[in-house]
């Protein structure tokens, strides 16, 4: 028998009792596909799968004569197999080292060229490819014949077969096949666990590598879907991410939903689902997300648009809905009490900081989400955007920067890297440093909550913009470095603008106290506000008070914020008003803007969130509960009682 081991090695999430990882799916489809063969069966054996990043050495040193290792790659494992797969050759000249997944080049085989320690590529899905290789390997090791693979000639050529369609998704579900239970029963770690209902993608985003395999869209049986989601509730798997491209694109998807929360209701399990909704009118999307939503299960709709630029929607191949459409959603969704949030992409050619700056500001003025994640783009290997002709066409400029997995324990034994882009033709470097800091003070200060109150008074009863508003909250804090968000700005400055310096950009921020972990930029800010919100308030005074507000409604304004902020500390508070900032607020978010009145009123703020300290009010508020936006109380926390 031939020993076979995988590794889908990824960072753990979290620590100690909170520590979580994911089953690795991608090498148990590989394993499920290949053992339902015979020939497979008798000659071969699955030793173990390898699913978060050990200490090389160790994972090596707990091999049995290796004779067939298969390596699932991404970016944030990449250079990790990279050394694994050097030291395993080294140790065992004679192991066959097989490389797939997205960080494999679909048209090139140069990575044999680069990597002598990799025998083979498989490009795009695996099953078939790998099942023909480890065939070939006990059979005639003529491997021509076998679709989507690159491999050495017994001459030492290096051979690219032709590429081959998949028309199937009669795969066997290494769930249901027993692949994860070794592990489900001798590791302690909480598993989340990834479902996939169909495969492909219909669009073709020049960022993203998903659509540019350009294979048909397929759809696994949904007996095996409905079987999986039981399985999960078996194994009481927490997590549930559903990774189609396009979930609710299929009538079915509905049934798959309401399956989903028959098994919930009846077992407890899994506590969430996640998904990645369709691009279509949002109705489809808006529907899933209330029947998620309405049994306490949704972290949060997800309404992506990436950019409101119309030049870098043609340059990506990409259309969004309209705004007046996107704006009528999120009314349907905060009238349904339905968090929301949006996503976008720092740097898209045809970009430039005017049309970044002004289109959020212009998402905010619509009152659209509760939310907002605003990504690097990373120049993936498979995606158009990293074609030569169109990094050439677009005058992109990208920068090498340590790829950081956020909420994961500091990696220190072999480092990740991302290709970012920091400069196209319509935005050079300093316009996407100043893009990246307005980003972050919008996501921080507006969509986390810390002075959304503020600005929306000033939006409303002020017509001030909200980018005059932000951007000026950033010169106020250039002029104050002896502030807390003065300290912090200039920390967020540096490790953007290191490149100047001929240093390496970092997005990262890191404080013990919240924990053994990374958190992006706009995170790290809210909680070091957080932690210190007294010395905080007690200084943005003399911002507040720049903009002419009557003083005793800038200071119960600046009262009503802080105390709408959820802090590690809260219990249950009752503050009075002289304004009803609560009503006004609220016809806000439900798109009915009437003018704040002078009415005396009691508001009741009370904490359902109770935390142990600050690293578990950072995991449980700033990070589980960020889509949702729990650094703000909800609706249902919040009771007025008018004098």
């Amino acid at each position: 028998m031939r020993n076979i081991y995988f590794v889908q090695a990824c960072d753990v999430h979290g620590s100690g009792e909170n520590a979580s990882a994911y089953l690795p799916y991608a090498t148990g489809l590989l394993a499920a596909y290949a053992f339902r063969n015979e020939t497979v069966k008798q000659n071969y054996e699955v030793r173990r799968f390898i699913y978060r990043k050990e200490k090389i050495a160790e994972a090596i040193d707990s091999m049995e004569a290796p004779a067939i290792v298969g390596f699932s790659t991404y970016i944030w494992n990449f250079e990790y197999n990279l050394a694994f797969a050097k030291e395993l050759k080294k140790r065992y000249p004679g192991c066959v080292t097989v490389f797939g997944g997205h960080h494999v080049y679909n048209n090139s085989a140069r990575q044999l060229e680069e990597y002598p320690f990799i025998d083979f590529l498989i490009h795009g899905e695996g099953e078939e490819a790998f099942c023909g290789i480890l065939l070939k390997l006990i059979g005639d090791g003529d491997f021509s014949g076998i679709g989507n693979i690159s491999y050495r000639d017994a001459d030492g050529n290096i051979i690219k077969n032709p590429a081959k369609e998949i028309c199937t998704v009669d795969f066997p579900s290494p769930y249901l096949d027993g692949w994860f239970d070794d592990i489900l029963k001798n590791d302690k770690i909480i598993f989340s666990a990834l479902l996939e209902t169909n495969r492909g993608c219909p669009f073709h985003c020049a960022y993203c590598d998903w659509g540019s395999v350009k294979l048909r869209m397929r759809q696994f049986p949904i007996e095996r879907v409905i079987a999986e989601m039981q399985w999960f509730a078996d194994h009481k798997i927490q997590f549930c991410f559903c990774i189609d491209s396009n979930f609710g694109m299929f009538k079915r998807d509905f049934e798959i939903v309401d399956a989903f929360l028959d098994i919930k209701a009846k077992t407890g399990y899994p506590e969430v689902f996640k998904c990645c909704t369709t691009e279509g009118s949002g109705l489809a999307e808006f529907n899933i997300n209330k029947k998620l939503n309405d049994c306490g299960i949704l972290k949060g709709a997800s309404l992506a648009l990436q950019t409101l630029s119309d030049t870098a929607l043609t340059n990506i191949g990409r259309k969004n809905m309209s705004l007046k459409r996107y704006s009528e959603l999120s009314a349907k969704y905060n009238e349904e009490n339905i968090p929301t949030y949006s996503e976008l992409i720092y740097g898209l050619p045809g970009e430039t900081y005017e049309s970044f700056a002004d289109n959020l500001s212009f998402m905010l003025e619509s009152g659209t989400t509760k939310g907002c994640f605003i990504h690097f783009c990373e120049l993936l290997p498979n995606a158009s955007l990293a074609m030569p002709e169109n990094i050439e066409k677009f005058g992109i400029k990208t920068a090498r920067i340590p790829y950081t997995q956020f909420h994961a324990p500091l990696s220190t034994e072999v480092q990740e890297f991302s290709n970012v882009i920091i400069s196209t033709y319509s935005m050079d470097y300093d316009m996407w440093v100043d893009a990246c800091i307005f980003g972050l003070f919008v996501q921080c200060f507006h969509y986390m909550g810390i002075l959304q109150f503020f600005a929306k008074y000033l939006f409303y009863e002020k017509k001030l913009s909200y980018r005059t508003i932000y951007e000026k909250l950033i010169i106020w804090a250039k002029n104050k470095p002896e502030t807390l968000l003065g300290e912090y700005l200039l920390l967020m400055i540096n490790k953007l603008s290191a490149e100047k310096r001929g240093e390496t950009i970092s997005r990262s921020f890191f404080d013990p106290q919240f924990g053994d972990i990374d958190w992006p930029m706009e995170e790290g800010m809210a909680l070091r506000i957080i932690s210190d919100t007294e010395r905080f308030f007690n200084e943005i005074r003399s911002f507040t008070t720049s903009f002419g507000i009557p003083q005793d409604i800038c200071e119960e304004l600046l009262r009503y914020q802080m105390l709408a902020l959820r802090k590690p500390e809260d219990g249950e508070t009752e503050a009075d008003f002289s304004y009803d900032f609560h009503r006004f607020f609220r016809n806000i978010d439900l798109m009915n803007y009437s003018p704040l009145q002078k009415k005396k009123n009691t508001v009741f703020f009370r904490n359902g969130i109770e935390t142990k300290d600050l690293a578990d009010y950072a995991m449980r508020i700033v990070w589980f509960g960020r889509k949702s936006a729990k650094l703000m109380y909800s609706e249902n926390e919040i009771e007025q009682e008018i004098r």
